[in-house]
């Protein structure tokens, strides 16, 4: 049997114990208890808005009426009593036929919770006759139209959508383009064609207004329509978020409890390698995680009777794999540096916010596409409405998740070790031992380290796009050169910091001059391959030029190198202890560079 499956199925029922008899009895006694209790509270009616507004009338007619909203504690009045009320507690008095309300919020909220049962009580009585056709005469088809929209450059114009030449603006539609949507819909403009016809039975009718959250009106009432709830990318996020967040905690708490107790020795000391022993870890976890991301998916979708759903299921589980991948990542990574739970507990917080931002705020630019393929949930949300997703959008949005996971887990095996496992070495000690590891081995070498190292740039820089990009130009460019450059710099020369700051090679001029040379050429040769592959969505765009500097080959060379050899050679002429501010001079000339370039742009 291979190692990593031993490892895997003991991991799998070591965690399984965690719990003794006692918890797992209490535990399921306490999910059983909370089952009854919420059964009870919805035979019963228990509501915790139930009775929060006093209605005094004086029509008895009106009790029953208002008694159909619980909100409502409603008493039965003379005039003299309900105007003595009126001055005291009573958040309404209804002197029939006027209705009187104080001037505070309580009392405005209740009048409009008043009209507002009132509409529904109507409804009711309608609908009692079982006459549809009769008791609602006026049916709204919706047609929802795409607001497409290019990524906004500085002098704020909007491009038409392609192959929409000589129309206007989705903003400014004219009645002619609003009529011609309704009929069918201009070309490629409408996203949701209606299928459905007015109700013909009470039956179809209380269907029709059952809706979930998430599906989308395709015909209403005037008095049932609602326009679809923003931001929808947020509430699936969170849907999908949560299991990966759960999980994880178990994933890195169970690392980080072996490196405590040093129970992990007898699986260091056994015939495995490190690499066994981190995929039979991680494996029982991962396999959790996406047995439940299913679950959710089928949820939501509804069970695969068909091929176009069961397509739809996989294509989500697809998106969604990358990112367990590179949350597990990161957590085993910060349970190998973290020194104590505490440690760990701060850093499983920082990166889950981090990484979060990245999924979420993307998301919320629906309207600019180049925004919001950023994150992978953009994907998923238009695979839960029933659109489909481009191959191209699928590797823009996922690659840097797969290269990010790949070099976390490549890094976090190469300490995987009794020395850094068991010693309480500074974290970036432990960094460093990975990069140290990472040097000495067969493959290792400055110029393909600058090219691992590109993925994380690469995240990052869209990280600050998103952070950057409500804030008002030419700042926001400036804001993302500066941080951009500083990356770089510090991520083409982090390579040559260890072999200096390790002994690892003399620091003598001929060296700094050449590992210049080898980690600024590989960072060029990965930054053109990663454009190529990824970056073309928005390369057309402000920010995509900024992080590939168009089409210019021997200029960027030229900057990548000259940037790493200020850093090199003046830790050379000083020492390794000026590191961190030779980066950030580097950082400053390489963005001015950049200012450079883009001057015509930003300043018009």
């Amino acid at each position: 049997m291979s190692g990593w499956l031993t490892i895997a199925k003991w991991e799998f029922f070591r965690s399984k114990l965690k719990f003794d008899l006692r918890s797992l009895f209490f535990l399921s006694l306490f999910i059983v208890l909370l089952i009854a209790a919420s059964y009870a509270a919805a035979q019963t009616g228990m509501n915790m808005n139930n009775d929060i507004y006093r209605v005094s009338v004086t029509d008895p007619n009106l009790k029953p009426i208002l008694e159909i909203d619980q909100r409502f504690d409603v008493i039965i009045v003379d005039v003299y009593t309900a105007s003595n009320l009126f001055k005291e507690d009573t958040d309404v008095v209804i002197i029939s036929p006027n209705v009187y309300f104080a001037n505070t919020r309580k009392s405005a909220s209740a009048s409009d919770a008043i009209k507002s049962t009132l509409k529904d009580y109507r409804e009711l009585v309608l609908t009692s006759y079982n006459d549809i056709n009769n008791t609602h005469p006026v049916w709204l088809t919706v047609h929802y139209l795409e607001r497409p929209e290019s990524f906004q450059v500085l002098s704020g114009e909007r491009s038409a959508r392609p192959g929409a030449e000589g129309r206007l603006p989705s903003s400014d539609l004219s009645p002619e383009d609003i009529e011609a949507a309704a009929k069918g819909g201009i070309s490629g403009a409408t996203t949701v064609q209606p299928v459905q016809t007015p109700p013909k039975t009470i039956e179809e009718f209380s269907q029709l207004n059952r809706r979930t959250l998430f599906e989308i009106q395709k015909i209403a009432t005037p008095s049932h329509f609602s326009p679809p709830i923003p931001f929808t990318a947020i509430l699936y996020s969170f849907l999908f978020i949560f299991p990966i967040y759960f999980v994880s905690q178990f994933y890195s708490s169970s690392i980080m409890d072996e490196r405590t107790n040093k129970k992990c020795e007898l699986v260091l000391v056994a015939p495995l390698r490190s690499v066994d022993i981190v995929i039979g870890k991680t494996l029982p976890y991962l396999i959790t995680t996406m047995a439940i991301l299913a679950v959710v998916t089928i949820n939501i979708k509804g069970l695969p009777t068909n091929l176009d759903i069961l397509k739809s299921i996989l294509l989500i589980l697809a998106t969604m794999f990358p990112i367990v991948f590179l949350f597990f990542a990161l957590s085993f990574f910060s349970a190998i540096l973290s020194r104590s739970f505490k440690e760990l507990t701060f850093a499983m917080v920082f990166l889950s916010v981090v990484v979060s931002g990245y999924l979420f705020f993307p998301a919320m630019f629906a309207n600019v596409h180049a925004i919001s393929t950023i994150s992978p949930m953009t994907l998923i949300v238009q695979l839960i409405e029933g659109n489909s997703i481009k191959t191209a959008e699928y590797i823009f949005s996922t690659l840097p998740f797969y290269f990010v996971g790949l070099s976390v887990y490549g890094f976090g095996t190469y300490i995987f070790r009794e020395e850094d496992l068991f010693t309480q070495k500074p974290i970036i000690e432990k960094m460093l031992d990975s990069i140290e590891l990472y040097l000495l081995g067969p493959f290792g070498s400055i110029f393909l380290l600058s090219i691992i190292f590109i993925p994380f740039v690469y995240m990052a820089q869209l990280m600050l796009i998103v952070m950057l990009f409500n804030l008002p130009l030419p700042y926001s460019l400036l804001a993302m050169m500066l941080s951009s450059a500083l990356v770089e710099e510090l991520v083409k020369s982090i390579g040559i910091f260890t072999l200096f700051k390790r002994k690892m090679i003399p620091l003598t001029l001929k060296n700094a001059v050449k590992l210049a040379v080898i980690s600024g050429a590989g960072f060029f040769v990965g930054e053109k391959l990663l454009f190529i592959i990824t970056l073309a969505p928005i390369a057309t765009s402000v920010f995509g030029s900024v992080m590939s500097m168009g089409a210019l080959l021997f200029i960027p060379l030229v900057i990548h190198i000259t940037g790493v050899m200020i850093v090199s050679l003046g830790m050379y002429a000083r020492s390794v202890r000026w590191y961190l501010l030779l980066v950030v001079f580097a950082s400053i000339l390489h963005a001015l560079y950049n200012l450079y370039i883009l001057r015509g742009v930003m300043f018009g």
